[in-house]
């Protein structure tokens, strides 16, 4: 499988990451050469893969509660920050580590 598609210069949103993810993995198509509906198709698609995936499950609840255990009243804004993305990164490696 190939990696994450490259930001061109460009902020890119993680709908457009994931959408073009989704895109040449699916149609194995680069991202720049497909319709403008093709594209919105694709981020409609991405936004149904989050509804569904909306509601963690009990491993990524435990995942995220071992950031929350540590967080202190004392953090500063920056640390809270860090401990928001660290949370979501480890609810996420527990979603994609789930076995079917």
């Amino acid at each position: 499988m190939q990696g994450a598609p490259v930001d061109k210069g460009m902020k890119m949103g993680l709908i457009d990451r994931a959408a073009q993810a989704l895109a040449l993995a699916q149609d194995g198509v680069d991202w720049d050469h497909l319709a403008p509906e093709t594209q919105a198709r694709f981020r409609e698609n991405v936004r149904l893969i989050l509804n569904a995936l909306r509601e963690p499950d009990e491993a990524m609840a435990e995942a995220g509660a071992e950031i929350i255990r540590n967080v202190g009243p004392s953090e500063s804004d920056s640390a809270y920050a860090n401990d928001a993305v660290n949370t979501w990164r480890f609810m996420i490696d527990a979603l994609r580590d789930e076995r079917a």
